[in-house]
């Protein structure tokens, strides 16, 4: 079992230490954890929300010291997660870095609006909920087909409150997994959906299923905020993806993705 998606302090809405997050990690029998903090923001923007820039090598040097210290014990794994469309903020030599194991691309701004923020939660009321449906698949796409990253992060978090669209956005979902499978880019199976309004994993069963049918390589993150959330609700999300017939998750090193046994 693997948690590719955990946070760090840093990000200043996470809470406990590296350590804690790889000791929670290991009492639950999870081989692989990586640690994929919010990539650096526009200042303006970005307090309590992700590191600073100059926060991102103290932050690659910890993962690394930790990365030693459990050697032989658990695989400790270095990430970012980037919102997509970019900011400017991430240096792009991180883009090419050998240093990192796996970026995440991830949206959660649409045209400025921050829509999976509470804070913000309003937005919803002051839009059409499949103008908002249709652009945030719009920008998947775009993300898809950037070849920046290794894995798109909770697919479908636009749910998070649980405002769900009126229109069927199945088609739109399809074309952008034949765009991952093409780019061997794998979907994040990310359970902390189960603890918003959402109420279900992301992504969806149906949308798993149609990442099954397409080919598209798949692994679990909790999102972690806190320690005690490494591995959130897995054994579910293992029993929805049997279901759909995957056999094998994603690993990553160096920015290559490799099989493991499910």
């Amino acid at each position: 079992m693997v948690d590719y998606h955990t946070h760090t302090y840093l990000c200043g809405h996470a809470s406990g230490t590296v350590e804690e997050y790889i000791e929670s990690a290991l009492k639950k029998g999870i081989r692989e954890i990586g640690f994929s903090d919010h990539a650096p923001m526009p200042d303006d923007i970005r307090a309590d929300i992700t590191m600073s820039a100059s926060e991102v090598e103290p932050y690659i040097g910890e993962i690394k010291h930790n990365r030693d210290i459990y050697s032989g014990r658990i695989a400790v794994k270095l990430g970012f997660e980037v919102d997509f469309p970019l900011m400017g903020s991430f240096d792009e030599r991180y883009f090419t870095d050998p240093r990192i194991d796996y970026l995440i691309g991830s949206c959660h701004f649409i045209d400025g609006w921050a829509f999976d923020h509470p804070d913000h939660v309003g937005g919803y009321s002051d839009r059409n909920i499949d103008d908002i449906y249709t652009r945030y698949y719009a920008i998947l796409e775009a993300l898809a087909s950037s070849g920046l990253f290794n894995m798109v992060g909770h697919f479908d978090i636009v749910k998070k409150f649980g405002y769900r669209s009126t229109r069927n956005f199945l088609p739109a979902v399809e074309k952008i997994a034949r765009i991952m499978a093409a780019h061997d880019l794998a979907a994040e199976i990310n359970t902390a959906g189960l603890l918003h309004k959402a109420r279900e994993i992301y992504p969806s069963e149906d949308i798993i299923r149609i990442f099954f049918n397409c080919n598209v390589p798949i692994t679990l993150g909790s999102d972690a905020h806190r320690p005690e959330q490494t591995g959130y609700m897995f054994q579910d999300a293992i029993e929805i993806l049997s279901r759909a017939g995957y056999r094998k998750l994603s690993g990553f090193s160096g920015r290559k993705r490799y099989d493991i046994p499910l």
